[in-house]
């Protein structure tokens, strides 16, 4: 399998708006101020350099993501359509961006999550992603791998909302090497004195619905 790859610096300005963006509107919700250093986004031209630079066969929606604190990877824009099941607009590729660098976000600024569900979510929320997942009528998968794109940022968008933001910083930090159900189950409580669970959701829903 082919691993060297070439590396040349371009000019967008167009991108480089969405990154200095992202990185402004991040770093306020995150309550950072990382300017320097901040993750290089690197541009994959087709699916077949993806599969390669993943070392697996992706699936045809994936279109980008993030390697730790130091550089995202996201689909050619203009090969988007062609090399993906998406059909982006120009203001999809910079959610996109913004949501590939939240993930370097929540990892410098909390560590790292086993859960899906809460990395996903707190990135599809930053990413103003919520309005790709709409019609949700009940919460039913995410906290078990399932459906996690689909429901995950709404169900941080409720915590933030009821509970506030200081109060999810305190789940995430202290979620932070967690590996079990069970254990995080138990960090929720202590945190929410709620019961982490479908139920939980669907209530604050209902409520926030009213």
């Amino acid at each position: 399998m082919k691993s060297i790859f070439k590396v040349i610096p371009i000019e967008d300005k167009k991108l480089q708006r969405f990154k200095n963006k992202a990185i402004k509107e991040l770093n306020e919700f995150f309550e950072r101020k990382w300017l320097y250093n901040t993750p290089k986004i690197f541009i994959v031209d087709d699916r077949k350099t993806i599969n390669l630079l993943r070392e697996e066969k992706t699936k045809d929606w994936t279109v980008g993501w993030s390697w730790g604190t130091n550089a995202i990877f996201i689909l050619n824009p203009n090969n988007i359509s062609t090399e993906s099941s998406h059909n982006y607009s120009i203001s999809d590729i910079g959610k996109l961006i913004k949501h590939e660098l939240c993930h370097s976000f929540f990892h410098i600024t909390f560590g790292d999550s086993n859960f899906s569900w809460i990395n996903e979510g707190v990135a599809l929320y930053m990413a103003d992603q919520l309005e790709n997942y709409k019609g949700l009528q009940k919460y039913k998968g995410f906290l078990d791998g399932k459906n996690v794109y689909f429901e995950s940022g709404h169900a941080i968008k409720l915590l933030i909302d009821i509970y506030g933001k200081k109060k999810l910083f305190e789940f995430l930090k202290k979620q932070n090497g967690i590996k079990t159900d069970k254990d995080l189950r138990t960090v929720f409580k202590k945190v929410y004195n709620e019961k982490l669970d479908y139920s939980l959701f669907n209530e604050l829903k209902n409520k926030s619905s009213d």
